[in-house]
């Protein structure tokens, strides 16, 4: 039985469709669908989460089911953590004689108790990590405020006189999005996880990488931002200095636009 790419890469062909074709159609750029048809899952941006995301579009262009393609992605993503060949058995470490050597079944998993202790090791190692990180933005955010505290303090009047409180308006609606009065669009990008993405301002491709959670980048343009990603619920967008929400649902491969008087269509 072929394996999940070359079944991929065969109804493709069958099809009559090219690389370039089912880039158009899918957003999935052509160097991510060769390594989905070489079966290089792990060498994707974004980790399991975006293969999975780009296998559920690609498999409905090719008029496969996703299910299907995402059982049998399962299936060989599970092989490759079967036990090592270079293992010895039980049999050969209760045996004075050294048995012939066997393969082992690609379908062989983990005992379960290793399994368990493997998943506790790693969870231990996340939460490491976001303890790191998260102390690391802790304390970059409050030296960055004592130091706006102490520098107003500084620069105050010795004898300020206290304004009368303001009463306050009656609350407006706040517009999903707020036109700029100079012409252009600033977007800001928050990762709320390691997510890919690209980001083109004005038809010009000013970052493609992945970010890190908590990473905010902005670019700005005269007529157009463009933002391309693999997992639109790991991306919060702001335009204009008006909050818009995740791009899309997780998982989900999406392209949005905006220019300088709304969401537009994008390219």
């Amino acid at each position: 039985m072929e394996t999940l790419g070359v079944w991929l890469r065969q109804t493709r062909e069958a099809g009559g469709g090219t690389l370039k074709d089912a880039q158009a159609a899918t957003h999935i750029r052509v160097r991510f669908l060769e390594m989905l048809e070489a079966g290089e899952f792990a060498a994707l941006p974004g980790g399991e989460i975006q293969a999975r995301g780009f296998l559920r579009i690609y498999a409905r262009y090719l008029e496969l089911s996703p299910d299907k393609v995402l059982a049998r992605y399962d299936a060989e993503t599970r092989s490759t953590k079967a036990v090592p060949p270079g293992a010895p058995t039980d049999a050969q470490l209760a045996s004075p004689v050294a048995p012939q050597p066997q393969s082992i079944p690609a379908s062989t998993s983990l005992p379960r108790r290793m399994r368990r202790e493997t998943l506790l090791i790693v969870g231990g190692a996340l939460i490491v990590l976001v303890v790191i990180v998260a102390g690391a933005w802790y304390l970059r955010n409050r030296s960055a405020g004592e130091e706006a505290v102490a520098t107003s303090t500084a620069t105050a009047p010795s004898a300020a006189v206290p304004s009368p409180p303001e009463t306050p308006a009656a609350p407006a609606v706040t517009p999903t999005f707020a036109a700029s009065s100079q012409g252009d669009v600033t977007l800001a990008l928050e990762a709320t996880e390691h997510v890919w993405a690209c980001v083109t301002t004005d038809g010009t491709t000013v970052f493609e990488g992945l970010l890190a959670p908590g990473q905010v980048e902005t670019w700005s343009g005269d007529e157009a931002v463009t933002v391309d990603t693999g997992n639109g619920a790991g991306l919060l967008v702001t335009v204009n200095g008006q909050q818009q929400g995740a791009m899309c649902g997780r998982g989900e491969v999406c392209i949005r636009a905006w220019g300088p008087s709304g969401e537009i269509l994008a390219p």
